[in-house]
């Protein structure tokens, strides 16, 4: 149960919020652009995200890695932009975290 709740607070994370979110509303005219700023966002969030879920995530690497897989840079149809999407349900959801915390 424990483990269920921390993982529903970790979903949070798609939210904005003060303590850690990714700028998902940006446009980046490439994807390297794109790519870098996400990066740079992910490695501000990586040490708050292992002092508020220590029983998911022990390293900086993990959570990293969790973070690079959580927030991915797509490319916007409509106006050709590079946007950083959110895909923490889907990597909460998936095979990869599912082994990587047994």
């Amino acid at each position: 149960m424990e483990r269920m709740m921390a993982l529903a607070a970790l979903g949070l994370l798609g939210v904005p919020s003060a303590a850690a979110a990714h700028d998902t509303e940006t446009p980046f005219p490439s994807r390297g652009a794109c790519e870098s700023a996400s990066a740079a966002m992910s490695n501000a969030e990586k040490d708050w995200l292992i002092a508020t879920f220590p029983d998911l995530f022990d390293t900086t690497g993990e959570a990293a890695s969790f973070l690079t897989k959580a927030w991915t840079c797509d490319q916007n149809a409509s106006d050709g932009q590079w946007y950083i999407v959110n895909h923490i349900g889907e990597v909460l959801g998936s095979r990869w975290f599912e082994q990587r915390n047994h």
